[in-house]
């Protein structure tokens, strides 16, 4: 009998994974660890036999991992593609030296912009693959030290993200890379525990998402403030023109 084609076997394959990882998703969202789900049970979520799974996956640690690394796939890049179309909304590439020294009230309005902009990304992302983002905090503090290690990489490669995005398009260049990278550390970590506030309420998700920016704006301008330069702050508060050249 002949074989099946290459390409429908890969096909009939990967349909499988996302039938196994659907299915794990699901019955995580019901308040268990993807750990204490029976190769049964999870079969006949997805509608296949028990004895296909290990054809996807070598362990359950091996189906959550996959979940994660999708998920990050997902939204990494974009979130850093907004971060840069936000930034050149305000101050397009070329145009005349526009710093906090210059201009501090033009370098908050971009900094301000970026930080709206990617906390609604952020947030809407979580809201749209819920069942994702619930296995993920669960199994941060979960059984499985292989998902806590990655999701523990996860929130900092966020974080590296972040801070390396803020210098690029230099949002707060007063601060030096370790203070960036402390920040913004701290910043993903919070932002990854506000987003199951926001799946789980619905009722207060603009507060939630007020509440994230006002986050993420204090803790770099407490920043900015603690490294001495209050008055940059404090001209771009009051609207200052830009300096005299």
């Amino acid at each position: 009998m002949a074989s099946k084609p290459q390409s429908l076997t890969k096909t009939v394959a990967a349909q499988g994974k996302r039938l196994l990882m659907d299915a794990a998703l699901k019955l995580t969202a019901q308040s268990r660890s993807i750990n204490a789900l029976g190769l049964r049970e999870l079969a006949r979520e997805a509608g296949l036999n028990p004895n296909t799974f290990y054809r996807h996956f070598k362990s359950i640690d091996e189906l959550g991992l996959a979940i994660i690394e999708e998920m990050t796939s997902q939204i990494r890049l974009p979130l850093r593609a907004l971060r840069r179309q936000a930034a050149e909304s305000v101050v397009p590439p070329g145009m005349a030296d526009v710093s906090w020294e210059t201009n501090p009230a033009l370098s908050m309005q971009k900094a301000t912009l970026v930080t709206h902009q990617t906390v609604r990304l952020f947030l809407d992302y979580a809201l749209q693959n819920r069942n994702a983002f619930i296995m993920g905090i669960r199994e941060l503090h979960g059984a499985s030290p292989a998902l806590r290690q990655a999701l523990r990489k996860v929130m900092t490669d966020f974080a590296a993200d972040m801070a390396d995005d803020i210098r690029q398009l230099q949002l707060l260049p007063m601060l030096d890379d370790a203070t960036l990278k402390d920040i913004a550390t701290a910043v993903s970590r919070e932002m990854f525990q506000l987003a199951m506030d926001y799946i789980e309420q619905p009722e207060q998700r603009e507060t939630i998402s007020n509440q994230a920016e006002l986050l993420v704006t204090t803790l770099f301008t407490g920043a900015v403030l603690l490294r001495g330069h209050g008055d940059l702050v404090m001209r771009a508060l009051r609207g200052t023109p830009p300096a005299a050249s």
